[in-house]
């Protein structure tokens, strides 16, 4: 049996070797949808991933299906194809973790924490997890690759279509070798186990060495929990597939409205000596006799216009409901009359989404550290061990002003918050720090009459 590095490197020349890699159809029949849904294996939950990439960042085009006797030319050439992106508007609406500030704290030494900060005010980790947490949720699983690059960590996120795993055989979920694949046509890879690297191009090994970290140099996140191998399945599938058949309803709702939709008009026994011309200034004339029918008309076809959009309202609300999402987290207003009580119950789905969500990386951002710290051991030499807590902000719900101020109030009134913590959550940009804000809360302070008396 190989051990996991020859076999990912074996894996890496199979797919970069430029025979073996297939262009990408411009457009998915239904049987291929189905098909790519239902495919199992590594190669198949890449290109599951791919399909679910696509639909996020909005290359959704390619995946409308072509209608009944359609040739591929035909497809191209029909104008009327229409798409919505509510893959991405169902992942980033769930995605609200790292939405806002973090805090975090070290124990740890002094120079492991001071390294550490270094790693995060180079990395800009809020924004570097906001984007993964999106990419976990879209294709199940993500990661994160630890570099060391001019004498600084870089942290590199990484989809999973841009990834191969060979899991360890004893721990299904923790990978023996990783197999990353560089953005573009596919055919560049570096290939990492625990000792080793090399760089793979067009089907050919390019540079191979040891690296001395002990460990892939790569944290990974999980959407679920793996049970029964690495890959698990992430909520962007079947919002994807379901995006996918959404688009095929309003594109041919479009081709209705323009083919079937306005009415066409009938001339009934035009005079055959005068060609006819349609228009504001001229007229059609009519030369008949006896009782024979003459005239304009306008038919209208019998196009089902009102059952599609129909269709479309109720394969949308259906989706939402599907994936726990209340219509007013979609709403940038909820009305002046809906209390927070009552948005409250609507967004308990959504909170209690959060609350696992926050196990989940807690975790992650800890490996993240491990990680790190190993390669600042290679590179560096530094030793210790950190131990990493987060805390994460609590989510802001939609509230009057009366309650806002109610809730301020109270907290204040309870010491569980103070006037420059409410002054800089209302305005970030103002005052960059907690001091910032004090600072300038107490020369508000000393500056009113009210109360200097």
């Amino acid at each position: 049996m190989p051990d996991p590095f020859t076999q990912a490197l074996s894996v890496a020349l199979e797919h970069t070797a430029p025979l073996l890699r297939k262009p990408r159809p411009a457009a998915a029949t239904p049987e291929e949808l189905f098909a790519l849904y239902t495919a199992e294996g590594d190669d198949a939950f890449r290109e599951q991933c791919r399909f679910t990439w696509d639909m996020y960042r909005g290359d959704q085009l390619r995946h409308i299906p072509r209608l009944p006797g359609e040739s591929a030319g035909e497809f191209l050439r029909r104008p009327h194809k229409q798409f919505l992106n509510i893959t991405r508007v169902v992942i980033d609406v769930l995605s609200q973790l790292y939405r806002r500030p973090v805090e975090r704290s070290l124990e740890a030494d002094q120079r492991v924490r001071e390294r550490i900060q270094r790693v995060w005010d180079r990395n800009s980790p809020d924004l570097l997890l906001l984007n993964l947490d999106r990419f976990t949720r879209l294709q199940g699983v993500s990661a994160v690759r630890v570099s060391y690059e001019h004498g600084e960590i870089c942290w590199w996120p990484w989809p999973a279509h841009r990834l191969a795993v060979i899991p360890d055989f004893n721990r299904p979920d923790t990978p023996a070798a990783v197999i990353a694949f560089a953005a573009g046509d596919g055919s560049l890879a570096h290939v990492w186990s625990s000792e080793s690297v090399a760089t793979v191009a067009g089907g050919r090994v390019l540079t191979e060495q040891e690296h001395g970290l002990g460990r892939v140099p790569f944290a990974f996140v999980h959407d679920r929990l793996p049970v029964d191998g690495f890959w698990t399945e992430g909520r962007g599938r079947a919002v994807a597939l379901a995006n996918a058949e959404f688009n095929a309803k309003l594109s041919e709702l479009a081709h209705t409205v323009v083919m079937q939709g306005f009415g066409v008009m009938e001339i009934v026994n035009p005079d055959p000596a005068q060609p006819i011309a349609i228009g504001p200034a001229r007229a059609i004339s009519f030369n008949v006799s006896g009782n024979e029918p003459f005239g304009v008309n306008f038919k209208s076809p019998n196009a089902p216009i009102s059952e599609l959009i129909a269709d479309l309202e109720f394969l949308l609300q259906t989706l939402l409901r599907t994936q726990r999402i209340p219509e007013s987290v979609l709403s940038v207003n909820v009305g002046a009359n809906v209390s927070g009580v009552s948005v409250l119950a609507q967004q308990t789905p959504v909170l209690e989404d959060r609350v696992e969500r926050q196990q989940v990386f807690r975790a992650f951002e800890q490996q993240l550290i491990y990680v790190t710290l190993a390669v600042l051991r290679e590179h560096e030499g530094l030793h210790g061990d950190a131990r990493l807590h987060v805390n994460y902000p609590e989510p802001q719900l939609e509230q009057s002003a009366a309650e806002r101020m109610q809730v301020d109030d109270w907290r204040l009134k309870q010491g569980m918050t103070t006037p420059w913590e409410i002054m800089r959550r209302d305005d970030p940009d103002a005052w960059p720090t907690l001091e910032a804000a004090r600072q300038a809360w107490l020369s508000n302070q000393s500056n009113n009459p009210r109360t200097q008396s």
